[in-house]
C-alpha cells in the first residue's frame, strides 16, 4: 500500500514538471545545462585538487611476521693442514770434560837496585850493571822522597838581598829569590837529596860569611826506579841479590803489586 502510494506521488510529481518542462523548456535547459557545467567543474577541482575528499584506501592489517626458529650452526672440523710430528725420543747429552789448564805461575819478585830523583845518576848505574852482564829495566813512578834545601838568611831589606845575590852568582852559587811574608826575604841556594852534601854546602857557605841554614823537606817526586828480574818465587830474588852482592852492587828484594 505504501509503495502504491510513492508511486502515485511520484506520478503527479512527474506530471508537473512535465508541464513545467514544456512551459520552461528553454529556460531549464539553460539552467540545466550551466548546473551541470558548475556540478563538473567542481567535481574535477575536487578530484584533482583536494586529495581529503578522496576516500583513503582500506586498510588490511597485516599479521606479525612470526619468529623462525634458530637452527644452531654446524661447525665442519677441517682437517689441520700441519702435521705435528711425533715427539722425538729424549737424547740425554753426555756430560762435557773440561780439561783445565793449570795458571802460569805468578811473578811475585824483583831486585831493585835504587831509588833516583835525577835521571841521569839512574843511567850511570844502569850502564855499569849493563857491562856486568846483567839486564836491569828502568820502572817510573812516584815516591814520597826526603830532601835537603839549603836557604841564606832572612832579609828585611830588599837592597841587601840583590847585593848578596850579586856576590853568591859570581862565585858560581845558583840562588833562587824566595818572599817569607810581606817585608821578608830568604834566597834558596840549593836542594839536595844525601843529607850529608846539603850539610857540607851549607858549611862551605858560612865560612864565606853568609848566614846558610838547612831543612829537611818531605813530598812526593817523580822518580826512576831501576830493578833487575821478575821472579815467581823468593828464592829466585834471593840468587839474584847474593850474585849483585858478589859483584860488589847493592840491592833489595821487593814485591810486585798486582795488576
Amino acid at each position: 500500500m505504501e509503495r502504491e502510494k510513492r508511486d502515485d506521488l511520484e506520478k503527479i510529481e512527474d506530471d508537473l514538471n512535465s508541464e513545467e518542462e514544456d512551459s520552461n523548456k528553454p529556460k531549464r535547459l539553460g539552467i540545466m545545462l550551466l548546473i551541470l557545467i558548475i556540478i563538473g567543474g567542481a567535481a574535477y577541482i575536487g578530484i584533482e585538487y583536494l586529495p581529503s575528499l578522496k576516500e583513503p584506501p582500506e586498510k588490511v592489517a597485516t599479521p606479525p611476521p612470526q619468529p623462525q626458529p634458530v637452527v644452531p650452526e654446524k661447525k665442519v672440523e677441517l682437517p689441520s693442514s700441519e702435521t705435528v710430528p711425533p715427539p722425538s725420543p729424549e737424547v740425554k747429552k753426555s756430560p762435557v770434560v773440561v780439561e783445565e789448564t793449570p795458571p802460569l805461575p805468578e811473578k811475585k819478585y824483583a831486585v831493585q837496585i835504587g831509588t833516583y830523583v835525577f835521571k841521569h845518576n839512574m843511567d850511570m848505574v844502569l850502564k855499569e850493571l849493563k857491562e856486568k852482564g846483567f839486564k836491569p829495566y828502568e820502572n817510573p813512578g812516584i815516591s814520597e822522597i826526603k830532601s835537603y834545601r839549603v836557604e841564606v838568611g832572612e832579609f828585611q831589606d830588599a837592597q841587601e838581598v840583590r847585593n848578596i845575590v850579586k856576590k853568591l852568582i859570581g862565585n858560581d852559587i845558583e840562588v833562587k829569590f824566595k818572599v817569607v811574608s810581606k817585608g821578608l826575604y830568604t834566597l834558596s841556594a840549593g836542594e839536595f837529596f844525601s843529607r850529608p852534601h846539603a850539610e857540607e854546602f851549607k858549611n862551605k857557605l858560612i865560612e864565606k860569611g853568609y848566614p846558610a841554614r838547612s831543612s829537611e823537606i818531605k813530598g812526593k817526586k817523580k822518580v826512576y826506579i831501576l830493578r833487575i828480574g821478575n821472579f815467581k818465587n823468593y828464592k829466585e830474588a834471593k840468587e839474584m841479590l847474593t850474585n849483585l852482592s858478589d859483584k860488589g852492587i847493592n840491592s833489595i828484594i821487593v814485591k810486585l803489586s798486582k795488576t
